[in-house]
């Protein structure tokens, strides 16, 4: 996942069925690396490359897939920044309809399916 702030705000989308917020990001196959991950899911998503960070915060998240098994998964979170001579938009893929810039003066922990403690470390690395 991509914590991506800037001018007070963070990317986030929202979990359609919860209406509650989470970091961008995906899961990675077993030949992929997380930074490649990231980068293409975010070309996707807002049309630019992000340069990665840090990794700024690790959790485990527990999944329950289509045959009702249930998975521990570890979620990466890395700070990202914007190039420097490149804007966002967000693009037409379907990811990008619950994704938003929310301000972060707003936010609390109630209002996140996951990543609240990933985002208070990326707004801790910005020293926000």
């Amino acid at each position: 996942y991509g914590i991506f702030i800037e001018n007070s705000q963070i990317l986030l989308q929202k979990q359609p069925q919860t209406g509650l917020w989470h970091p961008p990001g995906t899961r990675l196959a077993a030949s992929d690396t997380p930074t490649q991950v990231i980068r293409h899911y975010f070309r996707q998503l807002v049309g630019l490359t992000p340069v990665i960070g840090s990794l700024l915060f690790v959790e485990d998240q527990y999944f329950l897939d289509e045959a009702r098994r249930a998975w521990k998964l570890s979620a990466m979170y890395y700070g990202l920044e914007r190039p420097l001579t490149t804007a966002t938009a967000l693009t037409e893929d379907e990811n990008a309809s619950q994704t938003e810039w929310v301000p972060l003066g707003n936010l609390q922990r109630e209002q996140f399916q996951f990543g609240y403690e990933a985002v208070q470390a990326g707004k801790l690395q910005q020293n926000l």
